[in-house]
């Protein structure tokens, strides 16, 4: 087994599939990337049992064959070396790699030891551009609850509604939903895809062009993203995602459109105050013509800031979690925001000025909390 690859592609790949590598004692192969040499080509692939993710490059294939090795020493190895080409040989379960200065050799374990990655078994369900994946993903993904205690919280719901697919997340606390329009009908079809494998799909969709298309695969119980040359493979979570249509208000009574740049500043300085506050509590105050945002702590101080806002509708205080607020004014890009609000104990809504297909719920604090 004996392959040349360019020191670059080497190490490209090597980042695609290695940050879901982890430190399994129990099984060690898992410790490992799968390197195989087929065809012309040579295929990394890394798992975890629940996330797989496989990619391939091109190289001088002289001999074929598999063989598993340490991701860690292998990362280390490769991105050190300064040469342009390195030439890795296979002998015995023993890897050496070889370029112009440097010469290592790693120990590995059989590919036999090796999980098998599934791969999808249907048709491409759809294709979305880059751009498009990443934004909804990026927006939605901050409202999914960061434990398992209701496993179905802990992902993003992905409905394929006819020629519409449309994202959503929560953690009881807040909602966030974005609509993806489609270039063609598919079959009603939902799923609820795991935390971990969103956090891996947005960080390989951010080194790719906008302009790529992204293939989603569907099996009964695991979603394939391909990313040019890169797949990721993951399990679904098993249960049924809330019913959320029905905390979402048809309609609001008072509302305000500001600047974001204004509305972001206000919540950071409300936030220096809130920080101690079991709630991380903030007070939006809406008067006729302007909106203030402040905070009040009894052990360190208070922080006021008055907004030049459009309001419509009835004066309103209510006080929200200031970090699910700013969550929220992170992911939108339009330079205004627009909040909408029934009553003090209701929840609110925030939403970008042009992005319409973007809806973020917020559950508001009692107003002692």
């Amino acid at each position: 087994m004996k392959a040349k690859i360019l020191k670059s592609n080497f190490a490209k790949a090597l980042t695609q599939v290695s940050k879901i590598v982890g430190n399994r004692t129990t099984l060690p192969v898992l410790n490992n990337i799968l390197i195989s040499f087929e065809n012309g080509k040579i295929v990394f692939s890394a798992t975890d049992l629940e996330i797989g993710i496989t990619t391939q490059i091109i190289g001088k294939v002289v001999e074929e064959g598999k063989i598993t090795l340490p991701a860690r020493i292998l990362n280390d190895f490769v991105n050190n070396n300064r040469d342009e080409s390195i030439e890795i040989t296979i002998e015995n379960l023993t890897a050496l790699l070889k370029s112009d200065h440097f010469e290592a050799k790693i120990m590995g374990i059989s590919d036999d030891e090796f999980p098998s990655i599934p791969v999808p078994t249907k048709e491409c369900l759809v294709k979305i551009t880059k751009k498009d994946l990443f934004d909804a993903l990026k927006k939605v993904s901050i409202a999914s609850a960061t434990d398992e205690t209701r496993p179905v919280l802990a992902g993003v719901y992905f409905q394929f509604l006819g020629g519409e697919l449309v994202l959503a997340a929560t953690d009881s606390y807040r909602l966030a939903e974005k609509k993806i329009k489609l270039e063609s009908n598919v079959k009603d079809i939902l799923a609820i895809v795991p935390n971990r494998t969103i956090t891996e799909v947005l960080r390989l969709l951010s080194s790719i062009d906008d302009k790529e298309m992204v293939s989603i695969y569907l099996d009964e119980n695991q979603i394939s993203f391909k990313l040019m040359e890169t797949f990721v493979i993951s399990r679904l979570i098993e249960g049924s995602f809330p019913d959320y249509n029905q905390i979402v208000p048809s309609e609001f009574k008072t509302s305000f459109k500001a600047k974001l740049s204004d509305i972001s500043s206000a919540v950071k300085m409300a936030s220096l105050f809130a920080k101690d506050s079991a709630n991380n509590n903030i007070k939006v105050k809406i008067e006729e013509k302007k909106v203030v945002i402040f905070s009040v702590d009894t052990q360190s101080g208070s922080a006021k800031s008055d907004l030049s806002a459009e309001v419509t509708g009835d004066k309103l205080e209510i006080a929200f979690n200031a970090r699910y607020v700013t969550d929220a004014i992170n992911v939108i890009s339009d330079q205004e925001v627009v909040f909408k609000f029934n009553q003090s104990s209701s929840p609110g809504l925030i939403q970008s000025q042009k992005d319409k297909n973007y809806t973020y719920i917020i559950m508001p604090l009692k107003a002692d909390e």
